[in-house]
């Protein structure tokens, strides 16, 4: 099983919030974060706290209502 450290889950968290709202975002990170996913056989499990899904939830609404 794969456990995120939290440094880590940020990253993801960053990464994805970027990729949904189409802003720029790091390379070097993005190929980082593959490469943690990428044990074959694992399961993941990331650390994020219920309050930190719901926030991530909110932030990308919020980012999506306020576009043009």
């Amino acid at each position: 099983m794969l456990v995120l450290n939290d440094a880590q889950a940020i990253i993801v968290k960053t990464l994805l919030t970027k990729m949904l709202i189409n802003d720029t975002y790091s390379v070097s990170q993005l190929e980082e974060a593959m490469s943690w996913f990428e044990r074959e056989d694992d399961r993941v499990s990331c650390p994020f706290e219920q309050v930190w899904s719901k926030n991530l939830a909110q932030e990308i609404v919020r980012e999506l209502r306020d576009r043009p």
